[in-house]
């Protein structure tokens, strides 16, 4: 992003101008340098047509192992990292609420040198509100879990024994495992829409590709689109600060300003 360069750029030229001051090089070579524009790449966002269908068609049985995982993420707009490493203490089914407080990582690990799963903290530790969709989605999750349990094959990872989101024999997944699994499933979301369209003579309703993190910026359209004041998304979603929010969602806030100025209008005619 823009802003990343900047602040890459600033590290850089200070970096080489201490060198210079040291008589290390001749010349800071980020000076008269400019830096590349980038163009704002538009996110995927679902529309809510598109969400209604995907949320039907996992109520499926064939798709009944990954459908409380899509509904968490739709339904509460964390980072797929930070499902991954959720674990059934950071629910309260009392509460009704989520806690963010780990993520998930699969990388090098320092003590052995080979690539592993470990906890890292998020970039915002918050708790979340669920609402009753999500609550059933994680029970249904907990049930899944004690059947697998009970075919014998259950051998999860030492210090992952208590994780939400597994695989079929408890063990942590890797973030490629949900971007796979999105891209399976609007491929036979999309077959199947096809050959149903064929029958009926119409034109097929096809979805665009998604990844996981369209799946958290659709539940942040939704909430902008419910007139949930600014603040209150920034804080669901665990943004740094209020600007980070306004700026990835402005697509949205233009459509409520038009919106917003129609029901002024009409306001105004109704004064006069």
């Amino acid at each position: 992003s823009t802003s990343s360069l900047g602040v890459i750029h600033a590290m850089l030229s200070n970096m080489f101008k201490i060198a210079v001051n040291n008589d290390l090089i001749v010349k800071n070579p980020c000076k008269g340098t400019e830096l590349p524009i980038v163009e704002n790449v538009e996110r995927r966002v679902l529309s809510i047509e598109e969400q209604k269908y995907i949320s039907n068609y996992v109520k499926k049985e064939s798709w009944q192992f990954y459908e409380p995982i899509i509904t968490t993420m739709l339904g509460t707009g964390v980072r797929v990292g930070e499902v991954l490493g959720l674990k059934w203490e950071d629910i309260d089914f009392e509460k009704k609420t989520l806690s963010i407080n780990k993520t998930l990582e699969y990388r090098r690990l320092e003590s052995t040198g080979k690539f592993g799963f470990e906890e890292d903290t998020p970039n915002s530790i918050r708790t979340i509100p669920l609402n009753q969709s999500v609550i059933q989605a994680l029970k249904r999750q907990k049930r899944n879990q004690n059947f697998l349990k009970l075919q014998g094959n259950w051998t999860p990872k030492q210090g992952f024994e208590t994780l939400v989101f597994t695989g079929r024999k408890g063990q942590p997944q890797e973030r490629l495992y949900i971007r796979n699994m999105l891209i399976r499933l609007v491929k036979e979301i999309n077959e199947y829409e096809s050959q149903k369209a064929e029958k009926e003579n119409r034109t097929a309703i096809i979805i665009e590709p998604i990844n996981p993190h369209a799946l958290r910026h659709s539940f942040a359209t939704r909430c902008f689109e419910a007139d949930m004041p600014p603040k209150t998304v920034q804080m669901l979603l665990g943004h740094a600060n209020i600007g980070m929010t306004m700026n990835l969602y402005t697509h949205v806030t233009e459509q409520k300003k038009v919106e917003d100025m129609q029901k002024l209008d009409k306001l105004l005619l109704n004064v006069v």
